[in-house]
C-alpha cells in the first residue's frame, strides 16, 4: 500500500465514515494522486483488520462522492481532486433548459476556471510544527476578558437592544471605538457616517467590487496577491489586470490606466511582506485622481506590526475620497470573529450599508457590543501590546535559524510582520513536493502558487507564518523543514 491511514476501533465515529474521511482527506492534501490504484477490497480488510463488507461501503461512499472510480475487473482508483470536480459537473445533469446544464446556467462571474486559493489542511493545528499564516496561537487569547465583555453585552435589561433586528443599522457603540481608538491610531479620522461594520476585511472587498463593478469595467490588483481578492473581483468585473510587485510595492505606470478599481496592501504586501515605498504611495494617490480610479486598500496587518513607527495607511493622505479602507480585528484578536471596519466616502458608506443589508442585514448586534466593550475597556490595546513584544521575538528566532538552515533559498520577510516567503534560488524544488515531505515530519507550510497569475512563476513559492506556532517550536521546525529538503535534494 502506498499510502497508510489511522483508524480508532474504540472511537464514537464508525469504521467506514473513518476509512471514507482519511482516504477523503489524502485525495485533497495531494499525497494520493489522480489514477492511483486503490487496494483491493480483501487486501484492504485484512491491512485495516476490518470487515470486507467495512471496506466495500466506504469504496461505495467515495465513488458517490466522485473521488475515486472503479474499473471492470481492475480496482478502484483515486480520481483525484480536479477529477473529482470534473466527475461531479459531468453527473450535474439537470437541465434548466434544452440541451443545458446547471453549470452553463450559472452567473458569467462563477465560472472561471482559474480561481484556486492557499489551501491547508483543516486540521492544522494538530500538527507539530504549524507554520501557517495569519492565525493565531490560542494560547494568546484574551478569554477572561472577552467573556467578561460578552457578559455584560448580553446584559437583560439591555435585551432589546442586542437581540433585535437592527435594519440595516450598526452599534452605535463600536462605531464610536473604531472612530476614536482604532482608526485614529493609523492617523485615519472619520465620523461614524463614514465607517461600516464588515464581517472582516474580505467582506468590504466583496461589497466594493459590486458596488464599483460591471462586464464593461477592469480592476487591477497586485501580482503576486492574494488569491481570494481575484476570485471577489472576477465575480464583479468583466476583466481582472495584474500589476508588478517590485521591492518598492506595486507598480504605479500607464498599465493603471482604464481601470475602474486597484486593490492593494501596502503596508504588508501579500504575500511578499513588502512594504510600499512613500514614493509610490504619492504616486498612486496621483494616478488614481488623474486616470479616475478607486482605491481599495487592505490594511490586514496594521495592528499587530510591531514597527516603532509604522506607515500610516493611504486613506490618512487621501484628500479626493478615492481610497476605501478596510481593516478588521482578526489578526489582533481571532479570524473566526469575522469584525472588520470600512472606511470611504459617506456616500459610499451609504450606499454599502444598503447592499449590506440586501445580504445580512448587519452583523451580530451582540458580537459588535462585545467588541465595543472590549475596545472601550482598553482591553485590545493590552492585547495588542502583548502580540507586539510576542511577534518580535518569534520574528527574530525564525528570521536567525531560515537564514542559517536554508542557505539556498531566497528569503523574503520584512521586520514587522509574521510571515516569511521562500523560493528554491535555483527553481529545483517544487513548492509541492517540499509540502508534501514537510508534512511528513509534521511542518505545515503553505504553496502560494495560486497568488501568482501565472501558477508556472509561483510554484516554487512557499511562506511560513509564526504567528500561531509556539516560540518554542519554530526552531525545531524550521530544522525539521531542512531535513525535509535535504531529503529532496538527494533523492
Amino acid at each position: 500500500m502506498q499510502f497508510r491511514i489511522d483508524i480508532d476501533k474504540a472511537g464514537k465515529v464508525g469504521l467506514r465514515d473513518q476509512i471514507v474521511a482519511e482516504i477523503s482527506r489524502l485525495i485533497f492534501e495531494g499525497v494520493l494522486q489522480a489514477d492511483t490504484k486503490l487496494p483491493s477490497c480483501r487486501k484492504f480488510s485484512q491491512i485495516l483488520d476490518v470487515s470486507v463488507n467495512t471496506v466495500i461501503a466506504a469504496y461505495g461512499i467515495l465513488e458517490d462522492q466522485h473521488l475515486i472510480y472503479a474499473k471492470p475487473r481492475s480496482g478502484y482508483f483515486v480520481s483525484g481532486y480536479e477529477g473529482a470536480r470534473s466527475r461531479e459537473r459531468n453527473a450535474l445533469e439537470t437541465v434548466v433548459g434544452p440541451g443545458s446544464r446547471m453549470w452553463e446556467r450559472l452567473n458569467w462571474q462563477r465560472r472561471s476556471e482559474d480561481l484556486r486559493t492557499i489551501i491547508r489542511p483543516e486540521n492544522w493545528y494538530e500538527y507539530k510544527y504549524p507554520f501557517v499564516c495569519n492565525q493565531i496561537d490560542e494560547d494568546k487569547f484574551p478569554v477572561s476578558h472577552w467573556r467578561e465583555c460578552s457578559r455584560l453585552a448580553m446584559n437583560r435589561k439591555d435585551l432589546k437592544v442586542w437581540s433585535a433586528d437592527n435594519h440595516y443599522s450598526d452599534s452605535i457603540e463600536l462605531l464610536e471605538q473604531v472612530c476614536t481608538r482604532i482608526l485614529p491610531r493609523r492617523g485615519v479620522f472619520e465620523t461614524a457616517e463614514s465607517v461600516l461594520v464588515t464581517l472582516g476585511s474580505q467582506n468590504g472587498l466583496y461589497i466594493a467590487s459590486q458596488l464599483l463593478g460591471g462586464r464593461d469595467r477592469a480592476a487591477t490588483m497586485e501580482d503576486p496577491g492574494y488569491p481570494d481578492a481575484r476570485k471577489i473581483l472576477a465575480g464583479s468585473f468583466g476583466e481582472v489586470r495584474f500589476q508588478p510587485v517590485d521591492d518598492e510595492g506595486l507598480i504605479v505606470d500607464e498599465r493603471l490606466r482604464g481601470t475602474t478599481l486597484v486593490f492593494v496592501t501596502p503596508n504588508r504586501q501579500f504575500p511578499t511582506t513588502v512594504t510600499m515605498s512613500e514614493r509610490r504611495r504619492k504616486e498612486l494617490i496621483t494616478v488614481a485622481e488623474a486616470y479616475d480610479f478607486f482605491i481599495v486598500e487592505d490594511d490586514y496587518e496594521c495592528d499587530v506590526d510591531y514597527r516603532y513607527f509604522t506607515p500610516f495607511p493611504l486613506r490618512s493622505s487621501d484628500a479626493k475620497d478615492r481610497v476605501i479602507y478596510l481593516g478588521s480585528l482578526s489578526k489582533g484578536l481571532s479570524p473566526g470573529l469575522r469584525l472588520g471596519y470600512l472606511a470611504a466616502a459617506p456616500e459610499f458608506v451609504e450606499a454599502a450599508r444598503d447592499l449590506r443589508g440586501t445580504m445580512l442585514r448587519h452583523p451580530p448586534i451582540i458580537l459588535q457590543h462585545t467588541a465595543a466593550a472590549f475596545l472601550r475597556f482598553g482591553y485590545y490595546e493590552s492585547q495588542l501590546r502583548r502580540l507586539h513584544g510576542d511577534y518580535l521575538a518569534r520574528w527574530g528566532i525564525a528570521d536567525e535559524i531560515i537564514r542559517d538552515s536554508l542557505p539556498s533559498f531566497d528569503i523574503k520577510g520584512e521586520f514587522g510582520g509574521t510571515n516569511f516567503v521562500l523560493n528554491d534560488h535555483g527553481n529545483t524544488l517544487s513548492a509541492s513536493a517540499v509540502a508534501r515531505e514537510a508534512q511528513t515530519r509534521g511542518v505545515i507550510i503553505e504553496e502560494i502558487a495560486p497568488c501568482y497569475s501565472q501558477i508556472d512563476i509561483g510554484k516554487f513559492h512557499f511562506r511560513l507564518g509564526v504567528s500561531s506556532i509556539p516560540a518554542s517550536s519554530i526552531e525545531p521546525g524550521i530544522k525539521a523543514l531542512a531535513d525535509s529538503i535535504a531529503v529532496l535534494r538527494n533523492c
